[in-house]
């Protein structure tokens, strides 16, 4: 019997009109498309944004990277191979193999095997979670990075070289969608996604041994646990 699967992706729209990549930045771009599920993962990813003047437009699936496409054409494009609606994998192959791409086309993800799949679909670099400042600047806008002098997770001018003390809002959020995933019945490929989807969060906290245990609750198909970790970490959060 076939397994379950998720909805297939939606069809992307036509890639014409972007603006043909330059050899080399001479000042940030514009303009960044972020495809990521997690509220929490975004948030670093927007101090980022913020800090060196790019402005910023995030979608959690491939439906809505698709209506962003519409009507944006980023000059830096992120995306989490893992998505509810489909494979990240995918809309980095399209946007990489369009007659006009984006200057910058970026995997991220919590698992460093995904690095190899990312950059066989056609990506420029590859971030591994958490993302920050003084690591990812460079391979996320292909200009190299100003001098940063980071000590105790905080750089040179004060902000956060890592998503720690992530927004709880952010967070609580996240781990409702967890719940939501589980409560919506005993699907395997909803289960896989779900565990998945906790383990990035946690890769963007950073708490490995929640990623690590999510993983392992999704690879053994026990909600359960899943839904066990889900609690441990609102309590924890709860608790500061």
């Amino acid at each position: 019997m076939p397994e379950p699967r998720l909805p297939d992706a939606p069809a992307l729209p036509p890639l014409t009109g972007l603006t043909r990549p330059a050899p080399g930045f001479a000042c940030p771009p514009r303009l960044m498309l972020l495809v990521e599920d997690s509220r929490v993962a975004a948030e670093a990813v927007r101090l980022i944004c913020r800090r060196i003047g790019i402005r910023l437009r995030r979608a959690e699936s491939l439906a809505h990277a698709a209506m962003h496409l519409r009507v944006y054409r980023p000059d830096i494009v992120l995306v989490d191979p893992g998505l509810p609606d489909g494979s990240g994998l995918d809309l980095i192959a399209r946007l990489a193999s369009a007659r006009m791409r984006p200057s910058r086309l970026v995997g991220v993800s919590g698992d460093a095997a995904m690095e190899g799949p990312v950059m066989a679909a056609g990506a420029d670099a590859f971030l591994l979670k958490p993302v920050s400042v003084a690591q990812h600047l460079a391979a996320m806008t292909g200009e190299l990075a100003p001098r940063l002098a980071a000590q105790d997770g905080v750089e040179e001018d004060g902000l956060p070289t890592r998503n720690a003390g992530a927004d709880p809002l952010a967070l609580r959020d996240d781990l409702r969608r967890v719940r939501d995933l589980l409560a919506e019945g005993a699907d395997p490929a909803r289960l896989r996604y779900a565990g998945q989807f906790l383990a990035s969060v946690a890769q963007a906290l950073p708490d490995r041994g929640l990623a690590h245990a999510a993983l392992s609750a999704s690879r053994d198909g026990d909600s359960a646990r899943i839904r066990a970790l889900v609690t441990r970490t609102e309590g924890e959060s709860a608790a500061f």
